[in-house]
Order: C-alpha cells, then sequence, then structure tokens
C-alpha cells in the first residue's frame, strides 16, 4: 500500500486550515538525508514561536529536517483546479469520518 501521507502534504494542511482557521500553511524545505524535498503542513504562531502542526511528517525518513519555511499567504494560494479537487476530496472524507464518529457517540 505504500505510505498514506506521501502526496498529501498539502490537502492536508488546508483541511486542518478550514477547521483551525488560525493556523498557518508553512512551505519549507526538508533535507532528508538523500534529497531536499519541498513541503507543506500547518503552523501556528504564539507570540514569536512558531508551533508546528504536521500530520503528513511520517513520509520522510527518520533523521529528515526542515531547512527553512515561509508562511503562505492565503490571498496567494493560486491552487489549480486539480489541486483544488484534491483539497475538496479530502476535506469531503474527513467530515465524512467526523460525521460517521459523532453518530457513534450518540
Amino acid at each position: 500500500m505504500g505510505n498514506p501521507a506521501l502526496g498529501q502534504c498539502y490537502p492536508t494542511p488546508r483541511t486542518v486550515q478550514y477547521y483551525y482557521p488560525k493556523t498557518e500553511i508553512l512551505k519549507g524545505k526538508v533535507w532528508t538525508g538523500e534529497a531536499l524535498e519541498i513541503h507543506f503542513w500547518n503552523g501556528l504562531r504564539i507570540g514569536e514561536d512558531w508551533r508546528h502542526i504536521d500530520v503528513t511528517w511520517q513520509q520522510f525518513p527518520a533523521n529528515s529536517i526542515v531547512q527553512e519555511f515561509t508562511v503562505v499567504k492565503r490571498e496567494q494560494l493560486n491552487d489549480s483546479d486539480a489541486t483544488m479537487l484534491r483539497c475538496a476530496l479530502l476535506l469531503k472524507r474527513v467530515e465524512d469520518y467526523l460525521k460517521t464518529r459523532s453518530s457513534a457517540i450518540v
């Protein structure tokens, strides 16, 4: 089956941001020990510090490190139609999952 987080590093922070709008989407460079990869995740700024929220980090090998990151400005996302569809699909799957979980609790 492979790594389910692979290729989901952009739709996932968009979905997290939907539920937690105070988070920002961060774009950074991750050194894997073999290559430099572009990666996206969420960050929450608290004072001068960033709290990193990355639910797809497991796609990288152990000892990978973030070398640098920037905040992706919301007004400059410029997502393609295909990317918007991927984000919408993930959001729908999360919503469906949460609905089944909440109905199981009741």
